[in-house]
């Protein structure tokens, strides 16, 4: 009786490759960088639509509102073009759970929404808060360059510019933006926003230095910068 060889079978072949290819670190980490980036752009599309017609909306109750509106815009659509364009890296955390605490920390950054109108007299002192904090972002993220990601992984170890005061100055910068939004648009909805928000990002920021401290420059720049991301608390 004549028997056949699986392994020599090209349909067995193809069918091994195919049933194994997510074991491939190249072939993975291209297929969680691809799912990245639209997941990102599908979020983006809502909050950019959003805030455009706010910001037309806002020209008659104050140009504070619309300082704001804008300088949210402006980091915002940074984050995408960093996205777009960011360095590839097959040291990506393939854990559901980071995954989930990454994109569920920028679903709920990207679903604040203005109220215009609810200006007060915190509002200049708001404006100011929401410049200092997009300006920490801007600076940060140019520092960071084409290393920045959504979710843990690493492109390179940063420790340069702000850097060098905190292991994560955008996520500072997102703290003060977000405190100057808010006093800006003092509403339940942002507030359940923001609290949801943070409740899920000092997790993320765990998770992604559990995957960063297996490098040993990570470790080695930790012991040198010791906060997290407020200099001094955390």
């Amino acid at each position: 009786m004549q028997t056949t060889n699986l392994t020599n079978d090209p349909t067995f072949a193809c069918s091994d490759v195919w049933g194994n290819w997510w074991s491939i670190p190249a072939i993975r980490s291209k297929v969680l960088d691809a799912f990245e980036r639209i997941v990102i752009l599908a979020l983006f599309g809502s909050f950019f639509q959003a805030l455009v017609v706010s910001i037309g909306t806002a020209l008659r109750f104050g140009q504070s509102v619309v300082i704001s509106d804008f300088m949210v815009l402006i980091t915002e659509t940074m984050m995408v073009i960093m996205v777009l364009f960011r360095r590839r890296t097959q040291n990506i955390s393939l854990r559901p759970t980071d995954w989930a605490l990454a994109f569920t920390a920028t679903c709920l950054s990207l679903l604040a929404r203005p109220f215009p109108g609810n200006a007060h007299a915190l509002s200049q002192f708001a404006v100011i808060l929401t410049i200092v904090g997009v300006s920490i972002q801007l600076i940060a993220k140019f520092t960071l360059g084409r290393r920045f990601g959504v979710v843990a992984a690493n492109r390179g170890l940063c420790v340069s510019g702000p850097y060098r005061i905190v292991r994560h100055p955008i996520y500072m910068g997102y703290v003060v933006l977000h405190t100057g939004f808010l006093l800006l648009n003092p509403h339940i909805w942002n507030f359940c926003v923001f609290a949801a928000l943070y409740s899920v990002q000092i997790p993320r920021i765990l998770a992604e230095e559990r995957l960063l401290s297996q490098d040993p420059d990570y470790q080695n720049y930790m012991q040198k910068v010791r906060s997290r991301l407020l200099p001094g608390l955390f």
